[in-house]
């Protein structure tokens, strides 16, 4: 496509218009095994390109913690304070820094709902001008499927986890597995605390280029099938087959305890 541009002489000359990624979106969920279903999320602008180009598109993923105050209200009120807060979002600043901020808003207001008694994990992403930001708390998976590899982005922040930071902190390398007494699953950071201590954020954004695959899922996702398989499923020819292929290994798995299951995928395209 060209786009004219008339010079101060009254000339016109053609000049070739700017291409702009666009992005094709598709959704899984799945209650699992359990009574009910407690994750969450939400696309803002997916079907809109000029919302896109001048605002930027919004993917969000919460799991509601089902051993505390029901899950489902709480990842939903995450998702509502963080989609309100893109929103007004100024888009002449840091989008990095300004979704980070709104991760500990998200924190501060399910806390003061639920009193500490309602717990939920977050994956955050914003597109916006072909450039990646990303924060997540807790231990929801965030992916890059990027030519022939797949590479996690983001920070699970688990009680093992932080184990072995704590060792390499003091300079002790150590492939065994770290004592916390039977807790290494447990999460060390998640929305709904009196004080939410971190947020792993990327407020320095990243380039996305064409053919990136975004992945942003809960543990009855990520935690269940590796990350051979995800490969496999992301390299599928349009999100929505994706999004089917990882449903279909779910249920090849047949697990007995198969928790809620949530994924949202974007492909990057010209």
């Amino acid at each position: 496509m060209q786009l004219l541009k008339q010079t101060k002489h009254g000339q016109c000359i053609q000049q070739p218009m700017q291409r702009l990624l666009s992005y094709q979106i598709a959704n899984l969920q799945g209650i699992g095994t359990r009574q009910r279903q407690e994750d969450s999320f939400a696309f803002v602008n997916a079907m809109d390109v000029m919302d896109i180009k001048n605002y930027g598109l919004l993917a969000l993923m919460a799991d509601g913690m089902g051993g505390m105050q029901d899950g489902k209200l709480v990842s939903e009120t995450a998702i509502g304070v963080l989609t309100e807060d893109f929103h007004i979002m100024d888009r002449r600043q840091n989008m990095g820094i300004q979704l980070k901020n709104s991760i500990y808003h998200a924190n501060d207001v399910v806390y003061q709902k639920f009193g500490g008694s309602g717990g939920t994990t977050i994956v955050a992403c914003i597109f916006f001008q072909e450039r990646l930001y990303f924060a997540s708390v807790g231990d929801s998976f965030l992916y890059l499927k990027r030519g022939s590899g797949i590479y996690r982005l983001n920070r699970e922040q688990t009680c093992r986890q932080e184990a072995y930071l704590d060792l390499l902190k003091h300079g002790i390398l150590d492939t065994t597995e770290p004592d916390t007494g039977g807790d290494g699953s447990r999460l060390s950071q998640f929305l709904g605390r009196d004080e939410l201590e971190e947020v792993d954020a990327l407020c320095r954004p990243w380039r996305v280029r064409e053919g990136d695959v975004l992945l942003l899922c809960s543990d009855g996702v990520g935690g269940v099938l590796t990350e051979q398989t995800l490969l496999a499923c992301l390299s599928e020819p349009s999100p929505e087959q994706a999004c089917r292929r990882m449903e279909q290994e779910i249920q090849t798995q047949g697990r007995v305890h198969q928790d809620n299951y949530t994924a949202l995928v974007v492909a990057c395209r010209y």
